[in-house]
């Protein structure tokens, strides 16, 4: 089942069964959606999607025998910031895009790069430093740490996949090494990056995907020794305490908590600021090579799905797995780009529709690709 027949069966069934159009299709979606959302926050997990889905006969004499693989995979690219959970809205957004009645008044001009680790800290940075710093040192504020501009402070972003080091005298480093991609040579490369003489940190900090090892009823900050002795063999926060504490070993190095409140699927407490699409879709801190492009619309393409800017305003998320489709082990596909850019096209093309229905308009699109992509295409891989 793709993703493209899940969408057209939803509609279908509601449509055709109930005779509905799209306001009422969503309509309805809501009103079943109050069932399981039972906050109200707006947001749903795999199992009440699943519930969802078989409430409005979308599984019904359906044989599907990869549906719940489907639904995982669907869910993973929806669930943009990887806690589990999708934005009611989005997934309704989602449900309604329909790729097949583009019209002709838009055109597009499109220019596909692949970001850097480098460019991606870089953006990262004026996130957290610049476009974001009032709100950020309130919530360092609120925590009991000091102020970005302190120089005792070390900030460190562990994502999944990649670690970014951050301070007041301008450090922005980025090595690829994270919670679920352990590389002991990475993670050397970041210390010997941070440990200068003139530096003498007093307070460390790890915030972004780490924080999610802790639980809800743990304070904002933990001692990251703690987490570590709570922690599996070589999970991240072992290997990072190791490194930090033979490093810095008066620093106190500590743990923010991105935990979420099961009730209210919330943080429970407010995360910084410093998601490098922030600076991304207002085309702050681009690389030199798009200097001369000025995009209308940015595709912000990582792992399992790509998210469609305009106007420094999110218009849409599209499931595409770029580590499938574009990825063969250590392999980089790069005879399927022109592919994936036109499924992207098509994409950013019914979002115009959807947007601007009555005005004809030419775009220049923008593609920034991260992710194993990025990495492939950086190391030179064989094609």
């Amino acid at each position: 089942m793709s993703f493209d027949g899940l969408r057209i069966r939803v509609r279908k069934v509601l449509s055709g069964r109930l005779s509905l159009c799209c306001s009422e299709v969503k309509h309805t979606l809501h009103q079943v959606l109050r069932r399981v959302d039972s906050n109200g926050d707006g947001y749903i997990d795999k199992d009440e999607l699943y519930y969802v889905l078989d409430r409005v006969g979308t599984f019904k004499k359906a044989k599907w025998s990869n549906l719940h693989e489907t639904l995982d995979r669907l869910l993973a690219g929806l669930d943009t910031n990887g806690d589990g959970f999708v934005d009611v809205d989005e997934f309704l957004d989602w449900v309604l895009l329909d790729k097949t009645e583009v019209s002709s008044l838009h055109t597009l001009q499109t220019r596909h790069i692949f970001l850097s680790a480098e460019d991606e800290a870089r953006m990262e940075r004026i996130a957290l430093f610049d476009l974001e710093c009032q709100e950020n040192n309130g919530i360092l504020a609120q925590a009991g740490l000091c102020e970005l501009t302190d120089p005792k402070l070390l900030l460190l972003s562990v994502g999944s996949s990649s670690t970014q080091a951050y301070d007041a005298a301008g450090l922005s480093v980025s090595v690829p090494t994270g919670t679920k991609v352990v590389n002991g040579q990475a993670l050397q490369d970041l210390i010997s990056g941070i440990k200068q003489p003139a530096l003498a940190y007093q307070e460390i900090v790890l915030i972004n995907s780490i924080g999610y090892s802790l639980k809800p009823n743990d304070p904002v900050l933990v001692d990251l020794k703690e987490l570590a002795t709570r922690s599996p063999a070589q999970s991240a926060a072992q290997r990072f305490h190791v490194a930090l504490k033979e490093a810095f070993p008066l620093a106190q190095t500590r743990v923010y908590n991105r935990a979420k409140d099961p009730q209210t699927k919330r943080y429970k407490f407010p995360q910084l600021l410093n998601d490098f699409s922030l600076s991304l879709t207002k085309g702050c801190g681009l690389p030199e090579e798009s200097f001369d492009f000025h995009p209308d619309i940015i595709v912000d393409w990582g792992g399992s799905s790509y998210k469609v800017f305009m106007d420094g305003k999110r218009i849409g998320t599209e499931v595409m797995d770029a580590n499938a489709f574009l990825c063969d082990g250590d392999t980089l596909l790069r005879d399927r780009l022109p592919i994936a850019v036109k499924e992207i096209e098509a994409c950013v093309l019914a979002l115009l529709q959807r947007e601007m229905p009555e005005r004809s308009a030419h775009k220049k699109v923008l593609i920034a690709q991260t992710g194993k992509a990025r990495e492939l295409a950086m190391r030179g891989c064989k094609i």
